[in-house]
């Protein structure tokens, strides 16, 4: 299980180094502060400078929780385990599920790598590689020129907004990324691969919307689908539809929307 350990802050790796030396190891088998790779600018290019991810918190994985827990109390009040005490048990804060998996998406060897994100005509982000790639639906602010987005995620008990470093076409070339880029077999999503617009007619090709026309009134290059109109109980209904369910509707004599 994995642990949170609460320090103060800039003595993080102090306190890493200290269990890492003095605690035994049959009771933790890793300990480590983690980091992510902040970007910031320079004459338009990015750079990156690693930075903690989470301040004042280092994360231990043990199945020896009670031990473990006697030999950090004696760090004094330099650390303390997250834990609350009841009828002189100790219970220990452990990371959730979603903690968990958010740790096994976003790290490797225990750094956030930053995100490579490329934007589409919408205005919108029609590929991210990296961090980012797994979070891009909780995405609160992206800011390209400073290269940093910023994701709301629950995490260590509390709603948090976490920092991912960006990375662009306009910076240095990144070997990872650009084998990633390569390797990838989707294709970006934009308005000109969906290829529907606002106000383009089409027919929902399973029936249950029957065969009359239903105009487009919403575009999600992202999702890659649309919304149509739908009358439903006397009233127009915006329903989202997949693009493998739509077939286009003549626009004009002779002529097919593609």
């Amino acid at each position: 299980m994995w642990y949170v350990i609460h320090t103060t802050t800039g003595r993080e790796h102090e306190v890493c180094l200290w269990i890492n030396t003095f605690v035994h190891r049959k009771h933790y088998s890793r300990c480590f502060v983690p980091l992510y790779e902040d970007v910031w600018k320079k004459q338009g290019i990015g750079h990156i400078s690693a930075k903690k991810l989470f301040p004042g918190y280092l994360f231990i994985e043990s199945d020896e929780p009670e031990e473990l827990y006697e030999d950090l109390k004696e760090l004094g009040e330099l650390s303390m385990l997250l834990s609350s005490r009841s009828k002189g048990d100790v219970s220990f804060l452990t990371l959730n599920q979603d903690e968990s998996r958010f740790f096994e998406n976003v790290l490797r060897e225990g750094i956030m790598r930053v995100s490579y994100v490329h934007m589409g005509k919408s205005g919108k982000p029609d590929k991210i590689i990296g961090p980012l790639e797994y979070y891009r639906d909780d995405i609160v602010k992206l800011d390209i020129s400073h290269r940093r987005a910023m994701v709301e995620l629950l995490m260590l008990g509390e709603t948090k907004r976490m920092k991912f470093g960006v990375w662009t076409d306009a910076d240095p070339k990144i070997d990872w990324i650009e084998k990633e880029k390569s390797d990838k077999t989707e294709i970006s999503i934009d308005h000109d691969v969906i290829g529907y617009k606002v106000g383009d007619k089409v027919i929902n090709t399973t029936g249950i919307y029957g065969d009359e026309p239903l105009e487009i009134i919403k575009v999600d290059p992202v999702k890659g689908c649309v919304s149509v109109g739908v009358m439903l109980f006397g009233s127009i209904t915006a329903v989202e539809m997949a693009m493998e369910d739509l077939m286009p509707v003549a626009t004009g004599e002779g002529s097919e929307q593609v």
